[in-house]
C-alpha cells in the first residue's frame, strides 16, 4: 500500500513538471540572446565569405550587420559565448525579405531546409565567433547555425540537432 501510494505522489509530481513546463513553452529551454556590444574579432583569413541568396559576404560584411551573443553549452561538446548575426538579418541583407523555406549547405556538404515558420527562428543565430576566437573549419566554423532556443532542451534529450548546421559556406530561397 505504501508503494502505491509514493507512486501516486511521484506520478503526480511528474505531472505538475510537465504542466509548467508546457505553461512556459519554449522560453524555460531557451539561452538568452542580447546585443554584443564588445569588440570584433577580425583576424580572418580566407574561407570566411558565405554565400546568401547569390551574394558572397565577407566577414566583415555579415559583422556590419546587428550582432548578437548568447551563451549556451552545445549537443557538440562546445559551450560559451557565441557571436554572430540573427539568421534573419542576414537573410533580409541578401535580399529574401520573406520566405516559407531556404535550403542551407555547409562546406561538407550536409543539407538542410529550415522554415520561416520553425520554432525559435528568430532567435537563431549565425555564429562566427565563440569566446572571443573566429569559429574555424575545424571548429564548426565559418559560420555555424545555431539555436539557442533549443540549447537546453537538447542537452535533457528533448530536442533535436538537425537544424544545427556548422560550416555553413551558402543559404538559398527555395519558396
Amino acid at each position: 500500500m505504501i508503494m502505491d501510494t509514493n507512486m501516486i505522489y511521484f506520478r503526480s509530481i511528474a505531472i505538475a513538471i510537465i504542466l509548467v513546463l508546457s505553461a512556459y513553452g519554449d522560453g524555460l529551454f531557451a539561452a538568452e540572446v542580447t546585443p554584443f556590444t564588445g569588440p570584433q574579432v577580425t583576424e580572418a583569413g580566407d574561407g570566411y565569405d558565405i554565400t546568401i541568396e547569390g551574394k558572397k559576404l565577407s566577414l566583415a560584411d555579415i559583422q556590419a550587420l546587428p550582432t548578437y551573443q548568447t551563451t549556451l553549452k552545445t549537443a557538440f561538446s562546445l559551450e560559451g559565448t557565441f557571436v554572430g548575426v540573427k539568421l534573419l538579418d542576414a537573410l533580409q541583407h541578401a535580399g529574401i525579405k520573406d520566405f516559407k523555406r531556404i535550403f542551407v549547405r555547409a562546406a561538407n556538404d550536409y543539407k538542410i531546409t529550415v522554415m520561416s515558420k520553425d520554432a525559435g527562428i528568430d532567435q537563431a543565430l549565425l555564429a562566427y565567433s565563440l569566446n572571443g576566437k573566429l569559429l574555424t573549419l575545424n571548429d564548426k566554423g565559418p559560420y555555424w547555425l545555431i539555436w539557442p532556443q533549443h540549447a537546453e532542451a537538447q542537452l535533457a534529450g528533448e530536442g533535436s540537432t538537425v537544424k544545427w548546421s556548422w560550416s555553413v559556406v551558402d543559404i538559398r530561397k527555395i519558396k
